[in-house]
């Protein structure tokens, strides 16, 4: 029951509709870090881990490495249960309505932005050789002025961003502003820029 819990937790991602405003809540417990293992995976393995070292100490009884064995099955889960509380699920958050955009992302200042404030919205995805693969910039023109705010995979789910970047669409389109998107991938020292289908 708790394993299933937790497991629940890891997923809790849904998408809430409040009148004319739409919110997409991500509040998984993952890292989203280059250590970060999903609960539904590392769980698993411990707990195969656990039946094979019980199968080892029926068969050997008499040799140490089952004991070592045990003692690195308990380690293991100690460290993981405690990385699990030290890095509790951490809320990310887009919202979109008639006035506003708003992004809520762990450890980065909340993103504000009104649609008088900016005339274009520009994507544009960038590829990478490393996690996160690949990082989404959005650009809020102004005639004068630009803002940039950067999403990842670190940040969302790549459904997520792909419902993010629909709905940026969506309403650019409602309220009459320009909205454009491009993936760039580097390729032999050379940028090749294409439209990026959402």
């Amino acid at each position: 029951m708790l394993l299933k819990f937790i497991f629940e937790v890891n997923q809790c991602i849904f998408t809430i509709m409040v009148s004319d405003k739409i919110e997409i809540i991500d509040f998984s417990g993952e890292k989203f870090s280059l250590i970060s293992i999903p609960c539904s995976v590392s769980l698993p393995i411990i707990c195969l881990l656990v039946i094979l070292n019980g199968i080892f100490m029926v068969a050997f009884p008499i040799y140490s490495f089952t004991i070592v064995l045990s003692l690195i099955l308990i380690i293991l889960f100690v460290l993981y249960f405690l990385s699990w509380v030290k890095n509790p699920a951490k809320l990310r958050k887009f919202a979109i309505s008639e006035e506003i955009i708003e992004i809520v992302l762990p450890h980065v200042s909340r993103f504000h932005k009104s649609w008088s404030q900016f005339n274009k919205i520009e994507v544009r995805l960038k590829y990478f050789d490393i996690k996160p693969y690949r990082a989404y910039e959005l650009h809020f023109i102004r005639s004068n002025s630009e803002d940039c705010f950067n999403i990842s995979l670190f940040d969302f789910h790549k459904e997520k961003i792909k419902e993010i970047l629909a709905l940026l669409k969506e309403f650019s389109r409602r309220k009459n502003k320009t909205f454009s998107a491009v993936k760039e991938r580097m390729i032999s020292g050379i940028v090749e820029v294409e439209d990026l289908n959402i």
